[in-house]
């Protein structure tokens, strides 16, 4: 029939000798299903013309590099190329409407895990970061250092991935990307951001409280054709609030803490407050749940506040509990009377019922505990250890800055906990060397941390005690207005907060090198062990601590560090010293591979050339000896105590000729 379209139906009904009427009707139906095709794959084209827009202009955004990468973990700098690092510019995927988005901490983990490697992924809030303090004083980096010293054979990696002002959702939006980076556990402290951190039910940075929209979004919000959608909308919104407000000054001046609270006022048990609890269950259920199907295990831990010294930001009386300022008079009285347990009680309700939502209420821990029975994984007591490290088990002043974050005694509790934890359970290993367990105590006092860490975490606090709500909404943020340093290390840390380009680690440097410069090596080292803490992947501080150590005399003390910088970097010098330290204490065979090594990598080094050879002497290796004392003759004709020693080989080698 196909020919046929082309011909009447009088001449078809002629050629075919059929009736011309039932030609025609053949004819005309075949056309009307011709055309009932056309216009389907016109509607269905039709349809299809957005979808084929959003993938072009989504391509295009991505070759044009718009919003940038947002993935969790990125390639590192050339330097460190065979390392990822956790992306700068990750929270950007949940603060769209603040200026500034806070980072992730600069922790960097091996592309290839090796086969001895253990790895372990942080995943939390401000307090899991280590806020207001360096990275040296995160309990994630001191309890990798204990772990390391435990499993020597074990190469221990601990990321942490924790950002300030985020909450479970972000910690769901991370777990697959983690899951796909080969961890052997995850550790968790996270929950007291679960109302005001980003995308939560009294966030500013909302997508609003319906948890289903939100996990929505997020799945939106990996294509950048949407964050442009988003980008745009909320440059309108700010450009009309700019032209409606006054408050800009207060605003550039408040901290990120104030600017995420939308909403003051969430009394305890209200619908809000119910809203968020259920945010925190269902995410958490979902989290653990993913890690149960990857057998990953998970370390989550229960929340700790400031009980005792933080009074409730807001009272409210409800209809069912009178005002927590209320109940917080009353802890405190019991307190005065001895009756602990009664005031403890009282405290720790008094910060349930505070309707300002920056510390978990109890109820948060219930459902940690909860949901980690649920899925079998491993219950962190981190309040618990912390009642018990305070007098009369009342958490305050003792362990916490201020309502939440614990200080550097409290940090290192932290990493105490989650070590014990692990331990307590076999993680890693079935036995664990007591030997190899330093007491708590004494593994603080060896840690890398200086005055200026303490003081510059100090300035942070009081940056933001300055700001609502320690203070009047109202008001202005003018410490560093007003803020006289009266120390050098004070100087310091205020430069560190004020200039962007200058940091804490080069405020360790610029210490350590004023320190050299007056001769206080012991000042200087303690200056180039923080940095050792603070940039463990760098192998100059572990370099320059040894050597001050070397010039004050302590030779033992540098060896172990000497040890931990050629697992960075075979140099020279490091070489150089183990073989000489451990000459000078007649481990003549065990000195010998690291002078060699040190000799391949520079051979006009005097004393390096003087070593060898006499290792290689006291060896019994003459010949070779020797071989290396002309080397040296070379290099250096007037070395002291060279002739001596080639006095003594000639005498041997004539004797053996």
């Amino acid at each position: 029939m196909k020919n046929n379209r082309k011909k009447t139906s009088g001449k078809i009904s002629k050629t075919q000798s059929v009736n011309p009427e039932s030609v025609k009707k053949k004819l005309s139906s075949e056309i009307k299903e011709l055309e009932s095709t056309k216009k389907k794959f016109f509607r269905f084209f039709t349809l299809l013309l957005p979808l084929f827009f959003f993938v072009f202009f989504e391509i295009a955004l991505r070759i044009f590099g718009y919003g940038g990468n947002l993935d969790l973990f990125v390639s590192a700098t050339d330097d460190y190329a065979k390392y990822k690092k956790c992306n700068p510019l990750v929270a950007r995927r949940y603060f769209s409407q603040q200026s500034e988005a806070p980072t992730p901490r600069n922790d960097l983990f091996l592309k290839k895990k090796p086969d001895n490697g253990y790895r372990i992924f942080v995943l939390g809030g401000s307090t899991a970061a280590g806020y207001p303090f360096g990275e040296n004083i995160m309990f994630s980096r001191i309890l990798n250092q204990r772990l390391s010293d435990v499993f020597p054979d074990k190469y221990i990696e601990v990321i942490n991935t924790a950002i300030t002002a985020i909450n479970s959702y972000t910690i769901l939006d991370f777990i697959d990307e983690v899951l796909r980076n080969n961890p052997d556990a995850i550790l968790i402290y996270a929950g007291h951001n679960e109302f005001y951190g980003a995308l939560g039910v009294a966030s500013a940075e909302s997508f609003g409280k319906n948890r289903g929209i939100v996990k929505f979004y997020l799945k939106l919000n990996r294509f950048r054709t949407f964050r442009l959608l988003r980008n745009m909308i909320n440059a309108l919104r700010h450009t009309v609030s700019s032209v409606n407000s006054h408050t800009s000054e207060i605003v550039s001046n408040a901290t990120l803490m104030e600017r995420m609270v939308s909403d003051q006022n969430i009394p305890f048990g209200s619908p809000i407050y119910e809203l968020g609890k259920n945010q925190f269950k269902e995410n958490l259920r979902e989290i653990l749940g993913k890690a149960k199907r990857a057998n990953v295990p998970v370390l989550i831990s229960d929340l700790v506040s400031n009980i005792k010294n933080q009074a409730p930001f807001v009272s409210k009386k409800t209809n069912k509990f009178p005002p927590a300022s209320e109940i917080f008079q009353n802890a405190m009285s019991l307190e005065k009377q001895h009756l602990f347990e009664q005031a403890k009680s009282d405290y720790y309700l008094a910060k349930d019922l505070d309707a300002l939502r920056f510390r978990a209420s109890e109820e948060f821990n219930d459902i940690i505990r909860e949901v980690c029975q649920e899925y079998g994984m491993f219950l962190v007591p981190m309040q618990h250890y912390f009642e018990n490290a305070s007098p009369h088990n009342l958490v305050g002043e003792n362990l916490m800055l201020e309502h939440l974050h614990p200080n550097i005694k409290g940090y290192f509790l932290m990493a105490d906990c989650f070590f014990e934890t692990m331990r307590r359970y076999h993680l890693i290993s079935e036995n664990w060397d007591e030997r190899k367990i330093m007491s708590s105590d004494g593994f603080r006092n060896e840690w890398g941390l200086t005055e200026l860490d303490s003081v510059y975490g100090d300035m942070r606090i009081r940056i933001l005690k300055s700001g609502w709500p320690f203070k009047p909404k109202s008001g202005i943020n003018n410490f560093l207005s007003v803020f006289t340093p009266n120390t050098d290390v004070e100087k310091l840390a205020l430069e560190i907060w004020t200039d962007n380009s200058f940091t804490l680690e080069q405020g360790h440097v610029e210490l350590a090198e004023y320190y050299e410069k007056n001769n206080e090596y012991d000042k200087a080292f303690k200056e180039y062990r923080a940095l050792m803490y603070l940039t463990p992947l760098n192998n100059s501080p572990f370099l320059r601590a040894a050597d001050r150590l070397i010039k004050s005399g302590h030779l033992n003390s540098a060896l172990p560090i000497l040890f931990k910088s050629i697992k960075l970097d075979q140099t020279m010098f490091a070489n150089k010293w183990i073989g000489q330290i451990l000459l000078q204490d007649n481990q003549v065979k065990e000195a010998i591979p690291y002078l060699e090594k040190a000799y391949s990598l520079s051979n006009n080094d005097p004393q390096l050339l003087y070593n060898l050879s006499g290792a290689y002497a006291l060896n019994s290796q003459y010949s070779k000896a020797k071989s290396i004392l002309n080397i040296l003759y070379e290099v250096n004709p007037r070395f002291p105590e060279a002739d001596l020693l080639k006095k003594q080989l000639d005498q041997i080698l004539t004797k053996q000729n």
